[in-house]
C-alpha cells in the first residue's frame, strides 16, 4: 500500500470511528456476526516474525530474574484479561472498538509469548479458557470489570479505560524493575498499545458526554497520553525508541464504515464514497503494529 495514501487513511479513521457516538457495529471483516468472539488475526507465530519479533530475536538471550519471569507470566494473564473483557463487551453491546482492540491484545499476548518461549517460562494462558486464570487477582478483577461492563454502553467505555489504565500502571513498574533487553522491548511496545486504547476509549467517551477518571495512573499522566497523537506504524527499542524501518506492512481488506455522508462499502480500509474502514486501512491490519 502507498506510504502516503496508508497515512491519510489512518488519520481519518481514527477521527470517524473513535470519535464518533457509540453505535452498534459490525466486527472486524472475518468476526463473530451473531455472538461469540471476533475473528482472530494475530498468532504466536505471525509473532515470531513480526518486526518486533525479528528484534527480539536479535537481541542476546540474558539470565533472566525471577522478578521478571515473574512479571512476563503475569503480563501475559493481564493481556488475556483485557481480550477477555473486549470479547464479553463485544459480544454484549455490539460497539466495534471492542471487537478491534480484542484482536490488538490478542496480538499482544502473541507477543508476550516470545519472551515466555524464548525463556521456557511456563504459559499460564495455555490451556485456560476466556475468563480463567491462573492468578487471583486478575480473576477477582475480571469479574467485577466484566459486571460492571454488562450494565450500560457508558460503562463498558468506562471499563475499556479502566483496563488499559491498569495496565499501563503495571507496565510502568515492570518497565522500571526488568533490565533484560528483549524484557522491555516487548514492555515498551505493550505500553504503546495500551496508550492508544485509552485514547481510542477516552474519545468515546467524550463524544458520549463523559469522561475517563484516573485510577492508576496519575490524572496528568493520562491527561498527556489521551492529548497526544496515536502511534501507529511505529515500533520500539528496549528504550521507547522507534526502530527504523520497523513499522511493517498492513495488508487485507477493511469493512468501510459509516460516513456524514452515508454507509460506506467495502474496500480496503476506506469505505466507497463516504465512510473511513475499520479494517487494515487505519493501522489495524495482521502485520501492523499496534
Amino acid at each position: 500500500m502507498n506510504k502516503t495514501f496508508a497515512t491519510g487513511v489512518a488519520a481519518l479513521a481514527a477521527v470517524v470511528l473513535f470519535a464518533s457516538p457509540v453505535v452498534a457495529q459490525r466486527g472486524p471483516r472475518g468476526g463473530a456476526a451473531g455472538g461469540g468472539q471476533p475473528g482472530r488475526t494475530g498468532a504466536p507465530g505471525a509473532a515470531a516474525t513480526s518486526p518486533l519479533g525479528t528484534y527480539v530475536a536479535s537481541l542476546p538471550l540474558e539470565t533472566l530474574s525471577a522478578a521478571e519471569s515473574a512479571s512476563i507470566a503475569y503480563m501475559r494473564e493481564e493481556e488475556k484479561l483485557a481480550r477477555d473483557v473486549y470479547d464479553v463487551l463485544w459480544a454484549t453491546w455490539r460497539v466495534g472498538a471492542f471487537a478491534r482492540i480484542a484482536q490488538a491484545e490478542q496480538q499482544h499476548m502473541d507477543e508476550v509469548k516470545l519472551l515466555v518461549d524464548r525463556y521456557g517460562i511456563e504459559d499460564p494462558a495455555a490451556t485456560t479458557k476466556p475468563g480463567e486464570f491462573k492468578d487471583a487477582r486478575l480473576a477477582a478483577l475480571y469479574a467485577s470489570l466484566v459486571e460492571k461492563g454488562k450494565a450500560s454502553v457508558a460503562d463498558a467505555l468506562q471499563v475499556g479505560a479502566t483496563i488499559e489504565d491498569v495496565d499501563l500502571s503495571d507496565l510502568k513498574r515492570e518497565l522500571a524493575a526488568a533490565d533484560n533487553r528483549d524484557v522491555k522491548a516487548v514492555f515498551q511496545n505493550l505500553a504503546k498499545g495500551s496508550r492508544n486504547h485509552l485514547r481510542a476509549f477516552s474519545a468515546q467517551l467524550a463524544v458520549n458526554g463523559s469522561s475517563y477518571a484516573a485510577q492508576y495512573l496519575s490524572q496528568a499522566e493520562v491527561d498527556a497520553i489521551v492529548a497526544a497523537a496515536h502511534e501507529r506504524r511505529v515500533v520500539y527499542d528496549e528504550n521507547g525508541q522507534a526502530l527504523a524501518g520497523a513499522a511493517g506492512t498492513c495488508t487485507g481488506a477493511g469493512r468501510g464504515g459509516r460516513g456524514s455522508g452515508g454507509r460506506g462499502g467495502w474496500g480496503r480500509g476506506m469505505g466507497a464514497g463516504a465512510g473511513a474502514g475499520y479494517g487494515p486501512g487505519d493501522g489495524t491490519g495482521p502485520n501492523c503494529p499496534r
